[in-house]
């Protein structure tokens, strides 16, 4: 009984997160994003999506700057999306998933983890 039980909850978990990664407009607001073990350390930034003439679009900014770094380009995956933008003189590109609600993870150029929230306003 106790294993019926928990592969039932594992199932539902795993169809509500599979639902957050189909959603086309899961990305869109605002996320308070760490991206960890850089050569620069850990790295806290705030990224910005939105959807414009039904492009997605977006910009990472750190503090309270209003200026920041846009991304070039955005590829909306089955199961997620690829940021790609230009920093400290490199092209990079960040590839996001959603974690669970409310939630992303991913990889900064598949080497550097990371975590995410969306802020609630």
């Amino acid at each position: 009984m106790k294993k019926s039980v928990f592969l039932l909850f594992g199932l539902m978990l795993w169809a509500s997160t599979s639902t957050f990664a189909h959603n086309p407009d899961y990305f869109i607001g605002t996320w308070d994003v760490l991206i960890s073990d850089t050569p620069q350390g850990n790295v806290n930034v705030t990224l910005i999506l939105e959807r414009v003439e039904g492009k997605l679009t977006g910009k990472f900014t750190q503090g309270d700057s209003e200026q920041g770094t846009n991304i070039t380009n955005i590829s909306e995956q089955e199961n997620g999306i690829i940021l790609y933008f230009f920093a400290e003189g490199y092209d990079l590109y960040l590839s996001l998933n959603a974690a669970e609600e409310d939630k992303i993870s991913g990889f900064l150029v598949d080497q550097f983890p990371v975590k995410g929230e969306r802020v609630k306003k």
